[in-house]
């Protein structure tokens, strides 16, 4: 069930605002009682002067607005993380493509895009568990230039099917001068859950989190494979 939401509300600097509005609250209140009790105390026959007294009524208000402020900024803060919680919460059910090389085998197969700076015959490619473990080798791959997809099916060097959880792809491509071709990699997957436990809320697909700024693209249909 693709509903999951995990971790905290995002309000730390909700809490910084509130913070800091505590302690300048303190020093309005200090203010205000030095000042009050300076004109309680002051000498009739020498008293303060208007410049002096301005100056402290300049202090005066300005704390007073900061306090106002920040006040201000702690609700809007938290309205935004609000409004951020509920756009990321949207992701739920989508399937997304994002920068990276860690996929979810689920259902049968796990699915990477690639490109590559140029072709390559015979490419090693290399899937890992999320203990490092190297449980399945294709040495056969030929790579034509540009943008493609790898699927994996599960099965692993040993004949058995893996399970469902976090894979790690990686390529070793050369062309035919010898070579080595780059080739970068996304993740392809449907969104299961948010996690808003760390000050940057990421997607997850199984046991991979996606942070939000290395999604490239979101549909709202399934994979077909």
């Amino acid at each position: 069930m693709v509903d999951s939401v995990s971790g905290t509300s995002s309000s730390s600097e909700a809490a910084v605002a509130s913070t800091s509005s505590t302690a300048l609250s303190a020093n309005y209140e200090m203010l205000l009682s030095l000042l009050t009790t300076q004109l309680k105390v002051q000498d009739p026959l020498d008293p303060l002067k208007a410049e002096e007294f301005t100056n402290q009524l300049v202090q005066y208000s300005s704390v007073k607005q900061q306090i106002q402020m920040n006040s201000s900024m702690a609700t809007l803060i938290e309205k935004v993380s609000a409004s951020n919680a509920t756009n990321l919460v949207s992701y739920l059910g989508q399937t997304v493509t994002a920068d990276g090389n860690e996929s979810v085998l689920n259902d049968g197969y796990a699915t990477w895009k690639f490109n590559t700076s140029a072709a390559a015959d015979g490419a090693e490619i290399t899937i890992q568990n999320s203990s490092g473990a190297i449980v399945y080798m294709d040495d056969d791959v030929d790579l034509l230039k540009g943008s493609g997809a790898y699927v994996w099916d599960g099965r692993t060097d040993s004949g058995s099917t893996a399970s469902d959880g976090a894979y790690t792809i990686s390529f070793f491509s050369q062309d035919n001068q010898g070579k080595n071709v780059s080739v970068t990699t996304e993740v392809v997957g449907v969104v299961d859950g948010v996690d808003f436990s760390s000050s940057d809320p990421v997607l997850k697909m199984g046991d991979v989190s996606i942070p939000l700024s290395s999604v490239t693209s979101v549909t709202s249909v399934s994979l077909n494979l």
